[in-house]
Order: structure tokens, then sequence, then C-alpha cells
């Protein structure tokens, strides 16, 4: 192509993670003059394809999004450009299978992406599975205004069985305090965020592989001091959940009431059998010491069900577990056999047993939920407004103990507008279906 503008479209696929790896390549791209991005993906001369390759069903997910994205080259799309996790994984199978795709990359080359770019621009096809390591701190941010994420580091030392993380991303590096102070003043300078996201595979490990040390609380100090009304913890894994963190989450003005503990299951022997550092009693334990030093805090958790290990017996103590310990919020999974990993040599459950167990835990969850929201009920809520439910026509927002995209809402009665990204004292008047509940505002916090 000649030195026309070009449009980058971007498709980023998965966790708060990749949208993050996909909001660094942005702002690499912006830099080059040509470079134009786009939202609109009928208008792209390039598209971007940040993929998923966690489990199976997002391995389905990024195939289906790279094939359909390669039909709009029967329209403008010129160049097609697949990144992420399911590159990093299958990238030489995929160079060959898939001839649409005119650049794959994994996740070790993302400061590569305009040159990866420009060389296809040139009818070059190109792989590129580089293991480097690097930096970014500048950011188009992509999601709302009022909230942002924020990635303190990059691969995973736990090895559970059943994950493949630690073969993709590698091993557990913590980004430097001054790194994510540098990210933090751009952050601060150049959006109006109200929320910020830490996130991580592992955030409660960050720093013992800089600094020996677990330095999550000396980090939240330094965040501290810029300003973000809200500052919510995401991975927090239970071994190292300690009071002091849990303090933290009870105490400091400015983090959210919210802690997300990866619990996965109770059970001792599945437990063991996933390579988990901690059993069914240290579970129950953590949640009780929650519970006691502030019933307060919401915890989320996810669960696998439908793992090899799992009898019906460790599945039932599973059921007991989550009606008993009544989470806030929670997500199931059904077990996916990945290659690479140690559980994907155990003998698979049958696809049917996994879907019954995963439909009986949502539905003992949902129950749980719509228990814990009607207690809610006559309280009073401090609400980040995020805009308008076209579809039920109704305004909503989220209070400290839900995250966005993953829990629960508050839909709103106000008498007057309301500005997005903004605080509101919402008095809770009732439940909106089974995971939502329904306020009015008083007034502007």
């Amino acid at each position: 192509m000649n030195n026309d503008k070009v449009n980058i479209g971007f498709v980023s696929l998965g966790c708060d993670k990749n949208r993050v790896d996909t909001e660094y390549m942005i702002s690499a791209l912006k830099k080059e003059e040509k470079f134009v991005i786009v939202g609109d993906k009928t208008a792209a001369d390039v598209i971007v394809i940040n993929t998923c390759g966690f489990i199976g069903d997002a391995k389905t997910e990024s195939i289906d999004t790279i094939l359909e994205m390669a039909e709009l080259k029967k329209g403008r799309l010129k160049k097609l450009i697949v990144t992420g996790c399911f590159a990093e994984r299958y990238g030489v199978e995929l160079f060959k299978k898939i001839p649409e795709a005119d650049a794959i990359t994994g996740v070790g080359a993302y400061d590569k992406i305009k040159e990866m770019i420009l060389a296809t621009l040139e009818d070059k096809r190109v792989l590129n599975l580089e293991k480097n390591t690097y930096d970014f701190t500048e950011r188009t941010v992509t999601t709302p205004f009022h909230y942002a994420y924020l990635r303190i580091s990059d691969g995973c030392n736990n090895r559970c069985s059943y994950c493949a993380i630690p073969s993709i991303r590698g091993a557990y590096r913590s980004r430097t305090f001054e790194s994510i102070e540098e990210e933090l003043k751009r952050l601060r300078d150049g959006y109006d965020i109200k929320e910020l996201i830490l996130v991580a595979q592992d955030v409660t490990r960050y720093g013992i592989d800089l600094y020996k040390e677990y330095a999550l609380l000396k980090l939240l100090d330094v965040i501290e001091k810029y300003g973000f009304e809200w500052v919510r913890l995401l991975y927090c894994y239970p071994e190292l959940v300690s009071d002091e963190l849990i303090k933290a989450a009870s105490e400091r003005n400015n983090v959210c009431k919210y802690l997300d503990i990866p619990l996965q299951h109770v059970n001792d022997e599945v437990l063991k059998s996933m390579n988990r550092k901690n059993d069914g009693k240290y579970a129950r334990r953590l949640i009780k010491r929650i519970r006691e030093i502030d019933d307060n805090i919401a915890v989320r958790s996810t669960f696998i069900t439908g793992y090899p290990a799992e009898t019906e017996d460790a599945f039932f103590e599973l059921c007991d577990f989550i009606e008993e310990y009544k989470l806030e919020n929670a997500g199931f999974f059904a077990f996916s056999k990945e290659e690479g990993t140690s559980a994907a040599k155990m003998k698979d459950m049958h696809y049917k047993t996994k879907q019954r167990r995963l439909t009986i835990l949502r539905g003992i969850q949902a129950s749980v939920t719509e228990k814990n929201n009607k207690k809610r009920i006559g309280q009073t809520d401090k609400v980040l407004y995020e805009g308008l439910d076209e579809e039920k026509g109704l305004l909503y927002g989220r209070n400290q103990y839900n995250a966005p995209d993953i829990d629960c809402l508050v839909y709103l009665e106000s008498e007057t507008p309301l500005d997005i990204g903004r605080f509101y004292a919402v008095e809770i008047t009732d439940t909106e279906g089974v995971f939502d509940l329904r306020g009015k505002v008083k007034f502007q916090s």
C-alpha cells in the first residue's frame, strides 16, 4: 500500500488482562502517523484480533472470530493480524492452516506490532513467536471513561494442574513500583477515572520476585497518592489473603470492600489433584475470617466442576459449601481439558455430567444471590452511575460490592438527570430479577 492513511480496527477477546494488552497496542500504533484507529470493523484496512486461549470455549470463540473477520477481506479489509494467548499456544499450526491470517504473534511480541503490520502492508506474511519482555506504560483506555484496569504483573507460578497460563504467559513477573507509577500518572492526568481495578493472575503475589516480599499493601500505599476513589482487587489467591489484606479492604477508604478469591473447589482430594496450595478447611476458615473482620466485604470466587477427580460426594460437598457460605458472587466453569497440563492426562468426565453439575451449582448460587440481595433492601449504597440499559429502559450503576461485566447491577430511579461516571447515594428499594438490585437516587455522593 502507498502512504495513504491506514485504518486499523481491534477485536479484543477474553479477560481484562487481554484488554490491557490491546490498549497498549492501540497506544503504540497511534504514534505511527499513517495509522488511524477505527471502531467500525467494516471501515478497517487492517484488523488486529487479540485472542484468548485459556479454555475450550475461549479457543472456539477465537477461531470463530478469526474466520468471521476474514470474511471482511471480501470488502475493504486488506490484512488480518492474530495476536494473544491463542496465537501463542497454536501459532505455528494457525500459520499453516489459516492463510487468511497475514501475521500471527503471541504474547511476547506486542512491542513489535507496528513492524508486523507494516510488513504485511508490503505483502509479507509474518509469524513472530518471540519471548520478549517489555513494559508498556502508555495506554489508550477502551473501557468506559470512569474505570480502568491496571495490570501489576504477568505470568503465574502456581502451576495448577488444569491451567495452561504458565506455559502461555511464563513465570510470574511483577512490574516495578516506578513503572506502575508512570502509568498511574498517565491514567490520572489523561482520564476521569473513578475506579481503578488491579488485575494479574495473582495480585497477592505482587513483588515477591522483585522485592523478596509480598508488596501488594505497599503498592496500595503508592496508588492512594493518585486519588482514585475506588480501588478494586481481582484474583487474590486464597493462601496469600492475610488479615492485613482483609483489613485493607475493610478500613481503607479508597479500597472497595470486595475480594475476588478463586477457590476452585473445597474438597481436599480434588484440591490436591488440582495442585492447589490449600485444602477445604482452609477455604472455610478464610471465609469465616473475612466475615469476622468485616461482614460487609463482598467475596467473589470461581469454581471448577466436572474435574476428573470430582466424585459425586466431592460435588455435593461443593454444593453444600455454596449454600452454606453464601458468597456474594461466584462463577462456575466446567472442567476443560487443556493440552500440556497434567490434568489433560486424566480421564475426562462425560460432557452431560459436567453440564448437569454446572447447572445445579449455578442454580444454588442464584438462590444465594437473590437472598443476599434482599438483605440489602432499605440500605443506602454509594453507586457509580454508568448509563442506560436500553433493553430494560432503566438507568443502572454499580456499588462497591460488584465489579464491572461479571457481577450485579443496581437499576436506578432518579427525579433529576444523572452524570455518567459520578457517584450517587442510592436507597436500595427492591431486587431486580434474581441477580440485580433496584434503588432510588437520594443525592450525589
